[in-house]
């Protein structure tokens, strides 16, 4: 891609559901959890709830379904369940490496993962070398997605100003936090969680200014 024509000068991309095809795999294990409780947690429900939002969301919601504090025994399973699913099954989003080694301009990755979940899917899925250094998470922030701090951080420290950044999301809510910090926000259906629930009207209502079905389509629009 030809940088001079590039209308970005860093590109800021969520990891799960857009850059690994992890969103599927972290429900379906969210809904065996919480669906005993209530019926309600079908994985529809729970995507619909929890993606692009931070783990402290899932137990709020666990110590209310329950009456009993999350414990350090629970949310260690809890973990240990995903990641060892992740390493046996998690697939990168197709495209996703050709796409980012064409971007010519500044990435880096901002999700509300912590940074070992990050890392953990970035090497199962290969994908570790692209982003070494390039990674915010929600840790380092107060208010995670749909709140603009993490986006605004990774913008600061990578020194762009936000209306030079472009947010490649999957989720409502991270839309809504691209936009709120004042960034241009695309949305990407390229994850396998779109075929249970399609949410790119959803994504086109939070203010993406593009919805895009796979990441062969970035080059393209991000030349207009």
């Amino acid at each position: 891609m030809n940088a001079a024509a590039l209308p970005f000068d860093l590109i800021i991309l969520d990891c799960d559901g857009v850059l690994v095809d992890s969103e599927t795999i972290s429900c379906r294990i969210l809904s065996d959890i919480l669906s005993p409780f209530d019926p309600e947690y079908d994985v529809e429900h729970v995507m619909r709830r929890y993606l692009g939002r931070s783990s402290s969301i899932v137990l709020e919601d666990y110590e209310r379904l329950t009456g009993s504090p999350a414990s350090d025994s629970f949310t260690q399973s809890w973990r240990a369940r995903l990641f060892a699913e992740f390493s046996a099954g998690l697939k990168p989003v197709d495209g996703v490496r050709q796409a980012v080694e064409a971007l010519g301009a500044d990435y880096c990755v901002a999700s509300s993962s912590d940074e070992e979940r990050i890392e953990h899917c970035l090497r199962a899925t290969e994908l570790w070398d692209l982003f070494e250094g390039r990674i915010f998470s929600t840790t380092r922030v107060k208010l995670g997605k749909p709140a603009p701090d993490l986006f605004l951080l990774a913008a600061r420290e990578r020194g762009i100003s936000p209306d030079r950044c472009l947010v490649i999301e999957d989720s409502v809510s991270g839309v809504t936090a691209a936009k709120a910090a004042g960034m241009t926000a695309y949305g990407l259906t390229a994850g396998s969680h779109f075929a249970i629930l399609d949410q790119r009207q959803a994504l086109v209502e939070a203010g993406a200014d593009r919805v895009i079905d796979a990441w062969h389509e970035l080059s393209p629009v991000m030349a207009r």
